[in-house]
């Protein structure tokens, strides 16, 4: 047998063999003597000695030739090691193979099940060809899924893993139950505007994921499913671009080795000619799915022409009117790989505006499309509105110069004719420019980010791949001078920056954007207008996700009455501006403002959500933020065990928001000081693992654990492991490239406490980085003021420990300094002012002063309704040590500090806790504040 087919050489051969296959004889024959290397060539013979020499074109016939079998293995000789073929129950990371559901050129796609216990669900993977998965593709894999993670539209089915075991390269994909977009219009005999609107939900996750920078590059109906509530979800976006990365597929070793990924009946142009591809491809697609929907018939060609015939057809052919559809049931082909849609029962409804969108979208030329996806929408609206269309005019000039061009006599001899009509349709077409306009401020807006699409091109960057923070930096930048004629094009250009640096975790880039787009929308339209609302929404958003706090209630709070009188208090619009602020009021010990907005949202929660049992129940989230901020850590508890059935869901957009309830449950745990240092280890672990499955180690949820789990084990005492556990936190996010200019920001200042803490002292190395982070918190306004309140104070902890000198009290004074602007605006967040006042008694210095502050933070736990755990004990015993380090009675403080000890303190840890002895060591006398690290 003759040695194994180079993986380099497979794609051409298979190439090669279609084309010359459907080749007469004589030109076989000639292109295979010209054919390189002479080595292909033999194979290449070898295969098509096989072919029946007559005219038929039925290529099945050549399985039944004597001795086809043993040439074509011959030829397509395969490693005397290959690895076994994939069997139901074999396990692929934390997925075990259940059943097949089908094979293709790039592999097999089967339906599988969680085998790892964290979770029940079911996924579907693809298992790529041996040949494709040993050319290097799991690195491209580990490197896109953090890209492809972004992707979160509930229309779109995402990527949840990819990898490599055994040689075999994998893709794990959300599991869609449902019926494909044609199987689903065509069995319930859906109207044409109920196809549209199927579509127009499609073409919004598009434009969802063009805005994150991905292009599909293979839609069609077959990757789209419908369930059982009619919803359409999107399948396979972005493995194109995992398995062909550059835009000119050509050039890319896989698309050398599997060819280029696409079906024929709905790929653009350049991608059958391997050009450029980026947002316009994807609108062609649309364009023919749009087409086929509307006439039951594909625009180029028909079902069952093979792949050479098609790709013909739609590189040459013409664009067949609707009308002329027949609409006739046709057998699935190679190109289409579908039954199709059928007919709509109103078909003749698509003629005129409808067909002029779908001509729009398929133009030949991709810079005649439109210039992005959001256009398309807007022209499929109108019509779903029975409004005009930005293109139908144009679509009647651009079919007039294709038929001047086939008919040059004709077109001049009734041009006379023409300029006479005209006049009559002058105030018609004036009508229409006012829709063109609003057409042309879409095209506009993605056409300024298609140019960002295509400055990804290594040429345009030194043979260096861009990443995409630096493409959205650089169009940045250029928005200062763009658009400044046009208000409403530049403020839906904002919108679209800010979401996707938002979506990037780049909420020092995106909050900036925020405050120019609302003041841009206010100065443009006014601040009642829409717009400025928007602005306002988003930027207030911005806030909420990095904890702030008074900016959210000076942006919403005079909005939300307008809204409720708008849309009613009940409505789900005033339901999500209710909880940011119920959760700001929250954060500033605003608690009757709090609970007034609470039960409002409980109960348009409950109006909204009576059919859905699980979004109902993630309400609990709310309240569980209420109650901690009340002190009523109980019912918090209560309102999250409560949510517990919720836990596991099986829809993967479900999994997010599930850890989210179980992971506020531990924390709730922690403050009751319930878990051992063991056990709130194990817990966290275990979320970690669960949400690094769905993102990237280093992403905000994983790292916030273990921010949260140091914090619980430095109360319990466990100083060396909370500094680990935050010593990995950064090296997770340094390695993700995700240490933003906010969070981490604050995530260095507490590893820089850890350190001090876990040494015993701070050395100068420490106060000078200290002073350092004390610049960079000044230089980053988005902290908000809780937080901020929260980062100063840890530094402050820093610079009054033992070995800080001269040095330390300097910078803590100019953290005084710094905390005094900040405590009239925390006046009601009892919590952080008088942690404030813990900070100035110990600066002071003296007994009585540190004893004052002992007594106003005892006050804000005496006013809370149930113990606080581990920092209401530590607090009573400070004053305790104050009173009696000022030579007052301290017994009766004594007392109540260990009526405040944890019930199973001594089980918490295997060495006893710092603070367990103090009552013994306390008659001796002791430090003021018992132990600094406290």
């Amino acid at each position: 047998m003759n040695s194994a087919l180079q993986a380099e050489d497979w794609q051409r051969l298979s190439a090669l063999f279609d084309e010359l296959a459907e080749l007469p004889v004589a030109a076989r024959e000639a292109r295979l003597a010209a054919l390189q290397p002479p080595e292909l060539a033999a194979r290449l013979a070898r295969m098509l000695a096989s072919l029946p020499q007559g005219d038929g074109d039925d290529l099945t016939a050549t399985a039944g030739i004597e001795g086809f079998g043993d040439r074509l293995a011959d030829a397509l000789a395969e490693p005397a090691d290959a690895a076994p073929a994939p069997q139901a129950g074999d396990r692929l990371g934390a997925w075990c193979l259940a059943e097949l559901l089908g094979e293709g050129g790039m592999g097999q796609v089967w339906r599988a099940e969680r085998a790892d216990g964290l979770y029940q669900g079911e996924a579907a993977i693809k298992l790529l060809r041996e040949d494709l998965a040993s050319s290097g593709l799991a690195a491209r894999f580990a490197r896109e899924r953090a890209l492809l993670g972004r992707l979160t539209h509930p229309g779109i089915a995402r990527l949840l893993d990819a990898g490599e075991q055994q040689g075999r390269a994998f893709l794990v994909l959300e599991y869609v139950f449902g019926r494909t977009l044609s199987d689903h219009v065509r069995e319930n005999a859906l109207p044409l505007a109920a196809r549209v609107k199927l579509l127009l939900e499609v073409a919004r996750a598009v434009e969802h994921a063009h805005a994150q920078l991905i292009v599909h590059r293979d839609l069609k109906p077959s990757n789209v499913m419908v369930d059982d509530a009619g919803q359409t979800k999107l399948l396979d976006f972005g493995i194109a671009g995992l398995l062909d990365d550059s835009g000119h597929q050509s050039d890319h070793q896989l698309t050398q080795l599997a060819g280029r990924r696409l079906t024929p009946a709905y790929a653009a142009p350049e991608q059958i000619t391997g050009e450029a591809v980026g947002v316009a491809s994807d609108i062609y697609s649309l364009g023919v799915m749009l087409y086929e929907l509307a006439s039951g018939e594909l625009p180029f060609g028909r079902r069952g022409l093979s792949r050479t015939a098609l790709e013909h057809a739609v590189l040459h052919g013409q664009v067949r009117r609707i009308k002329r559809a027949t609409g006739a049931p046709s057998a699935a082909g190679a190109g289409s790989n579908e039954a199709g849609p059928g007919r709509p029962p109103d078909a003749e409804r698509a003629a005129g505006d409808l067909e002029a969108v779908a001509a729009k979208a398929m133009r030949r030329n991709p810079s005649e499309r439109y210039a992005s996806v959001g256009s398309f929408i807007d022209d499929l609206e109108h019509w779903l509105a029975q409004r005009p269309v930005s293109v139908r005019a144009e679509d009647w000039r651009h079919r007039a110069r294709l038929w001047a061009r086939r008919n040059a006599a004709l077109a001049l001899s009734g041009g006379l004719v023409f300029a006479a009509l005209s006049l009559g349709l002058a105030v018609s077409l004036w009508q229409r420019r006012e829709a063109q306009a609003a057409a042309r401020e879409s095209e506009q807006v993605t056409g300024y980010l298609a140019e960002l699409l295509g400055a990804a091109s290594p040429d345009q960057n030194g043979g260096r791949q861009p990443t995409v923070v630096e493409l959205l930096d650089r169009k940045r930048q250029e928005l200062a001078t763009r658009f400044n004629d046009q208000p409403e094009v530049k403020d839906r250009v904002f919108d679209t920056l800010i979401k996707t640096y938002f979506a990037l975790q780049r909420f020092d880039v995106a909050a900036p954007l925020a405050e120019q787009r609302l003041a841009h929308a206010r100065r443009s339209f006014g601040d009642d207008d829409s717009r400025a609302e928007d602005a306002a929404v988003t930027l207030a958003g911005i806030h909420t996700a990095v904890a702030g706090g008074q900016p959210i209630i000076d942006l919403l709070a005079p909005l939300l009455p307008r809204w409720d009188r708008r849309y009613g208090p009940l409505s789900e619009k005033s339901h999500n501006l209710r909880l940011q602020l119920l959760v700001a009021y929250g954060r500033l010990g605003r608690i009757a403002d709090a609970e007034r907005e609470f039960a409002l949202a409980q109960r348009s929660n409950d109006a909204i959500y009576a059919n859905n049992a699980f979004e109902h129940a993630r309400f609990a989230t709310y309240e569980n933020v209420l109650r901690v901020y009340e002190g009523r850590l109980l019912d918090a508890e209560r309102s999250l065990e409560a949510a517990r059935p919720f836990w596991n869901p099986k829809q993967p957009e479900r999994i997010r928001p599930a850890l989210v309830l179980e992971r506020n449950l531990v924390f709730v745990r922690w403050r009751l000081a319930r878990d051992t240092a063991a056990q709130a280890t194990a817990r966290s672990d275990d979320l970690i693992r669960r949400w690094d499955a769905m993102a990237r180690s280093g992403n905000h949820a994983s790292t916030l654990m273990r921010q949260l789990l140091a914090t619980y084990l430095q109360q319990l005492g466990e100083f060396g492991p909370a500094l680990a556990q935050l010593q990995q936190a950064q090296a997770d996010t340094e390695t993700a490239g995700a240490d933003d200019a906010v969070t981490g920001q604050l995530r260095h200042i507490q590893l820089l406490e850890a350190r001090v803490l876990a040494a015993g002292h701070a050395d100068a190395a420490a106060v000078t980085a200290a002073a350092e982070a004390l610049v960079k918190l000044d230089g980053a306004p988005l902290i908000g003021d809780v937080r901020r309140a929260d980062g100063l104070l840890t530094l402050g902890h820093v610079a009054l420990a033992p070995g800080a000198g001269a040095a330390g009290q300097a910078l803590a004074r100019d953290i005084d300094q710094r905390l005094d602007t900040l405590r009239p605006l925390l006046a009601q967040a009892r919590n952080q002012s008088s942690r404030i006042a813990l900070f100035k008694g110990r600066l002071a210095g003296t007994p009585m002063a540190w004893l004052d502050a002992t007594r106003e933070r005892v006050a804000y736990f005496d006013a809370l309704p149930e113990p606080q755990g581990l920092p209401e004990w530590s607090a009573r015993l400070q004053q305790a040590c104050a009173l009696r380090a000022s030579g007052q009675a301290w017994a009766e403080a004594l007392e109540r500090a260990e009526r405040a000890r944890p019930v199973h303190l001594a089980t918490l840890t295997l060495a006893p806790h710092p603070l367990a002895d103090i009552a013994a060591r306390l008659p001796a006398g002791l430090p003021p504040d018992c132990d600094w690290r406290f």
